[in-house]
């Protein structure tokens, strides 16, 4: 017993023991920035979220980014929706499905470093100059013209926006005017964003800006119009 005792001794004292327990703790930076290039085209380069479209990767610490990273790759849905992203998972599951226990380290690595703590990353006062001038420019558009537009959308998404029309599309009513334009703006740049991406691109490809404001001012009024019954 004395000698197994020793032998423990000595192990932790080299790190074979405690090098097991870190190994998930242990991410490479360097390595998670390549690997977060594709992640850019949502989040945004500064992990701002495309002016809340997407969620913010800011603030957040290497073990949260890990376990919700893993979450979403593992199917734990409980856990996201615990934690707020659970109307995330059909967009982030195929992209995290493929990604293995050190991408997610080398990841979590990076957005820790890059983006954690208070201060969000580089280039704070930027993004959030970005938001605030698309916000004044989808309070200037032009309403009408956007239920004009929609109409081609309404055949997959509803004339009410309900969705699960063609294609089982997603519901567009309750959607703030930013989500929709900065949605629209990613899907304009051609960018792979989960399983509508092959029949949402193509309609976004050649929207301008103005279309894109207009049309994102006319989904954020659908439904509000609605009167809710008394009982």
């Amino acid at each position: 017993m004395k000698q197994m005792r020793r032998s423990l001794i000595a192990l932790a004292a080299s790190g074979a023991l405690a090098a097991p327990m870190l190994a998930h703790a242990v991410g490479d930076v360097a390595a998670g920035k390549e690997k977060y290039a594709s992640c850019a085209a949502c989040h945004g380069a500064d992990g701002g979220g495309q002016g809340g479209a997407f969620p913010k990767l800011t603030g957040l610490d290497q073990e949260g980014t890990a376990k919700k990273l893993a979450a979403y790759r593992d199917g734990d849905q409980d856990y996201l929706k615990s934690v707020g992203l659970g109307d995330r998972y059909g967009t982030m599951a195929p992209n995290a499905s493929n990604l293995s226990d050190e991408d997610i380290d080398d990841l979590a690595a990076y957005i820790a470093d890059e983006f954690g703590g208070s201060a969000g990353g580089e280039g704070g006062d930027q993004a959030a100059a970005e938001p605030a001038a698309e916000s004044g420019a989808i309070a200037k558009a032009d309403v009408e013209r956007g239920q004009a537009l929609y109409s081609s959308c309404a055949i997959c998404h509803g004339e009410q926006g309900e969705g699960g029309h063609l294609m089982n599309a997603p519901k567009l009513k309750g959607l703030p005017a930013s989500q929709v334009a900065s949605l629209l703006k990613v899907y304009r740049k051609g960018t792979e964003m989960g399983q509508y991406s092959y029949a949402m691109i193509p309609q976004a490809t050649h929207l301008s800006d103005a279309d894109i404001n207009n049309l994102a001012a006319y989904v954020a009024t659908i439904g509000k119009d609605e009167v809710v019954e008394q009982e």
